[in-house]
């Protein structure tokens, strides 16, 4: 069966090759439209068909659907906002969790013990200079960041 489908697949293939190699050759005919007869009798229109992308040898090209990446079990969603020199921050782990905060260059600026991630930590954030840092929130193997902006 595989030498039958291997040999069908390199037919195919060969004439595709020698239609795009012949010079003046005529373009390959639309395929025809077909009209579907609906069960109340009624003829319905055929769907517009869109023209396929072509690479310059003339064999169609189709895109792969694109894949949902799986949610990761390890993941904590943080929420975290800056408000009047304090930063709020809050997980669903409902465990002891370890919050960091980073600045641009990756150096830890501030880190706190949360023991319950699901009610909200208030940090001091007045010393820290305006601009854009990272919380880190870690339990056990399960980690999660959120970007947020301080003093702006």
């Amino acid at each position: 069966m595989k030498k039958l489908l291997l040999f069908v697949l390199a037919s195919a293939l060969i004439s595709v090759a020698a239609q795009a190699q012949t010079p003046g050759a005529a373009p390959a005919a639309a395929p025809a439209k077909e009209e579907a007869i609906l069960p109340n009798g009624a003829v319905a229109a055929p769907a517009p068909v869109a023209a396929p992308t072509t690479t310059p040898a003339g064999t169609a090209l189709i895109a792969p659907a694109p894949e949902t990446p799986a949610a990761n079990p390890n993941a904590i969603k943080v929420k975290a906002e800056s408000v009047g020199g304090k930063l709020t921050v809050k997980t669903d782990n409902p465990g002891p969790t370890r919050v960091e905060v980073t600045d641009a260059g990756g150096r830890p600026v501030i880190t706190h013990t949360m023991m319950n991630g699901q009610i909200a930590a208030v940090l001091n954030v007045s010393q820290l200079p305006a601009g854009s840092y990272i919380v880190h929130c870690t339990a056990y193997e399960k980690t999660g960041m959120r970007r947020v902006i301080i003093g702006q």
